[in-house]
């Protein structure tokens, strides 16, 4: 390929940010994102063959491509200007993937070097349909796969997109042999998202983020799925809340994230 890397921000637009990043003494620096940069991933590589077929490379597959996941050399530009001026408390607020998504950035991640430099929030839509929604209607029963979207029980289909990109293949094809959480967790790949403490790719809402000089503090609201018009003022039931707590990291250091369920019922294994 000879052509150079592609840009979202452009050139005027990335010199001014990362300037203003350099010379930002604020405790937090949020950055209000339109699109995501986490990656979303899973190593297919442990993908039993399928007609004598499989995974063509040792590595781990993608599921984001229209984002930050896809301008990988200028997302590594910013993140690593962050790491090279010592910029703490570097934080990426955006939405656009209609899935709520909480972790670490990276410029790499396993088996390259994982060496987060910021946290960043995705909030969900508030009705727009996501990949969960979207797979119900693609992925039959009968898909050679279909592990990895779904697990049938007796009583429905219990979505496990979320579960292969936070634990991987593994995780998802125990779960369908022996229906136990427990042992699929067990089966877990630490390496497939060291970065993300959260995954919801089927999740409605909003979030909202709370700053103090110490903390930062960024709760999703997620809503069930907001087929038919609520009866009130209050936006339907609430199908769980959640929190992230952030402390204040010092430069040079690294950012750390506290998950805390609230309330309701998180997805399966996210």
């Amino acid at each position: 390929m000879s052509a150079p890397p592609g840009t979202i921000l452009g050139a005027q637009q990335k010199a001014w940010f990362l300037e203003r990043l350099r010379r930002a003494t604020s405790p937090w620096k949020l950055w209000g994102n339109s699109v995501g940069s986490l990656d979303w991933r899973t190593d297919l590589q442990n993908v039993p063959p399928v007609n004598g077929q499989r995974w063509p490379s040792p590595g781990y597959g993608l599921s984001t491509e229209e984002d930050w996941s896809a301008y990988r050399a200028e997302r590594n530009e910013i993140f690593d200007s962050v790491r090279a001026n010592r910029v703490a408390g570097f934080v990426s607020l955006c939405g656009d993937r209609h899935s709520f998504t909480a972790g670490r950035v990276s410029t790499s991640l396993p088996p390259e070097k994982f060496e987060p430099v910021g946290v960043e929030f995705i909030t969900g839509s508030i009705s727009a349909p996501g990949l969960i929604e979207s797979s119900e209607h693609g992925i039959p029963k009968d898909h050679p796969h279909r592990a990895l979207y779904f697990h049938d029980t007796p009583a429905g289909a219990a979505s496990t997109i979320n579960a292969a990109l936070r634990h991987g293949v593994k995780t998802c094809l125990v779960l369908e042999e022996t229906g136990d959480v427990a042992k699929a967790l067990a089966a877990s790949n630490p390496d497939v998202a060291p970065h993300l403490t959260f995954t919801d790719l089927g999740g409605h809402g909003y979030a909202m983020v709370r700053a103090t000089p110490d903390a930062l503090d960024v709760e999703f609201v997620c809503i069930e799925r907001p087929v038919e018009r609520a009866a009130g003022s209050d936006g339907g039931p609430l199908a769980y809340r959640i929190t992230h707590h952030v402390p204040r990291w010092a430069a040079g250091e690294e950012p750390t994230l506290e998950r805390k369920d609230l309330e309701g019922v998180t997805p399966l294994l996210s």
